[in-house]
């Protein structure tokens, strides 16, 4: 009888799994952390060289631009966070927890947020500009067009709903302190 009292409350002739239109958003869990962290690689190791890093961020040097320093900064920490979130995303995804919908949905919105934080901060800094291409506006295009598809399948859909039903319990071990 537990088992009928913890089951989720869906009938079986429902959709539930990650099946259907799921699979593409399953399969961007599986492949967001290898393109953030190839994007990160491709970005910023050619500038994590010691010499070229003290060139870039030292005051004592010629090529020293506050507001370059602060948006390298901004982007390295960010795209290390960004790459950390992103796992616990698709970890908490491929475990069917209940928040995940609106964690997706969130996390959806913040990329495209970010991108466009990304643009303007970019603006400010001399030479940025010059040398941007129409990638970055690319970018934002394709990640507001994955927002407005998947945002709204996250909310209303039956699979993502009968999907997502487990309860993340976090269960400490117990101390002997008093």
């Amino acid at each position: 009888m537990p088992d009928a009292a913890t089951s989720p409350t869906f009938s079986a002739t429902e959709p539930s799994g990650i099946a259907g239109w799921l699979l593409l958003p399953a399969l961007a869990m599986l492949i967001s952390p290898f393109k953030i962290a190839y994007d990160f690689y491709q970005s910023f190791f050619p500038i994590l060289k010691p010499s070229l890093w003290f060139a870039l961020l030292s005051t004592k040097s010629a090529l020293y631009n506050p507001a370059l320093a602060l948006l390298l900064s901004w982007e390295i920490i960010l795209n290390i966070v960004w790459l950390g979130l992103t796992i616990w995303l698709a970890f908490l995804f491929f475990k069917k927890q209940k928040q995940v919908p609106k964690l997706y949905v969130a996390w959806l919105g913040l990329s495209c947020i970010l991108q466009i934080a990304d643009i303007v901060f970019g603006s400010f800094v001399p030479g940025v500009v010059e040398h941007q291409d129409g990638s970055v506006y690319k970018e934002l295009a394709k990640s507001a067009l994955a927002t407005a598809i998947w945002a709204p399948y996250f909310i209303t859909s039956k699979r993502v709903k009968n999907t997502f039903v487990n309860d993340a319990k976090i269960k400490l071990p117990e101390s002997d302190w008093p």
